[in-house]
């Protein structure tokens, strides 16, 4: 009988065409899910309908008014029963083997507040790609991760909210996800467990990151401005209460998500906007992809302004 009991925290919006999919991903665990919370965020189709005849008798649909995915993810931690809670987007996937590596996590760095392993992004029905996480050792075993800033600001970001298991008091103690915030709410709550928290991690692919689907993160305009994680980090840094340690690498990781931003904005043919974004002095922490950026953004501006 497994010791460690897990239980499964998914949030469901408008996914029709996907949530069995995810769902028959934890159904399929060689190590078993005690509990499957799906949170069904107001949808306007028949996503909880598909939930409901699927008839999976760990399976709890509870459904609430559309509040947004943070207080779906918050819902359904504060009544997970269990001590360890997996997060799962209802248009991505696990491995049979992601509850089973995170167990082996837990055994082996057992006061950690948050466990995650590697991931691959998928383009279509059938194009895996790893992502580019700039690690910097490798342990098939898992390893204490402890530079999460370092390895976050030089490539993709180590783990998604897909491919990871918090422990419910930890959560509790450092307020779940963010309220209010409608963008980078996901790195909010990542920058809370690596400033407050220890990360335990994997490099084995155990979970399946899915790009482009409907209401995914991807299909939102940028924003205008830095993210709220990215504001409060710079005002931690002004104000002295990051450690002299990490002040370095959470400035470029703020970089990284400026350029980032930038990236995004002149894919939209904002350029203004990336110009205006790429103004900011830390983005020049990443100075290869600050000056390519700049570049393509600056001719850009000035010609529309012409125009």
């Amino acid at each position: 009988m497994n010791s460690i009991k897990f239980s499964v925290v998914i949030p469901l919006y408008n996914k029709r065409d996907c949530i069995e999919r995810a769902i028959n991903s934890v159904v399929a665990q060689s190590y078993e899910a005690d509990e499957i919370i799906i949170i069904d965020d107001g949808s306007t189709d028949d996503s909880a309908d598909i939930v409901s005849t699927l008839n999976i008798s760990n399976v709890k649909l509870v459904k609430q008014a559309n509040q947004g995915v943070s207080e779906a993810r918050n819902a359904g931690a504060n009544i997970a029963k269990n001590e360890f809670i997996a997060f799962l987007d209802a248009d991505d996937t696990w491995s049979p083997f992601f509850l089973n590596s995170i167990a082996d996590l837990i055994n082996q760095y057992p006061n950690m507040g948050l466990y995650a392993t590697r991931y691959q992004k998928v383009y279509g029905d059938n194009d895996y790609k790893d992502a580019k996480i700039a690690l910097t050792q490798w342990d098939a075993n898992g390893y204490e991760m402890d530079n999460y800033f370092a390895v976050a600001a030089s490539g993709d970001l180590p783990f998604t909210m897909s491919s990871i298991v918090v422990r419910k008091s930890t959560f509790d103690e450092l307020g779940g996800f963010p309220r209010g915030e409608w963008m980078g709410e996901d790195q909010s709550f990542y920058v809370n467990f690596a400033l407050y928290s220890r990360i335990a991690y994997s490099p084995l692919i155990e979970s399946f990151y899915f790009q482009g689907t409907q209401n995914s993160a991807c299909d939102k305009a940028p924003p205008k401005e830095l993210c709220p994680f990215a504001e409060r980090l710079l005002d931690d840094v002004k104000a002295g209460r990051i450690s002299p340690k990490l002040e370095q690498m959470v400035l470029k990781y703020v970089g990284a998500h400026i350029c980032d931003l930038a990236k995004r904005h002149i894919k939209h043919g904002s350029y203004d906007y990336a110009a205006q974004l790429l103004s900011n002095p830390v983005s020049r922490t990443k100075p290869v992809h600050w000056s390519f950026y700049k570049l393509v953004s600056t001719p850009m501006s000035i010609f529309s302004k012409a125009a």
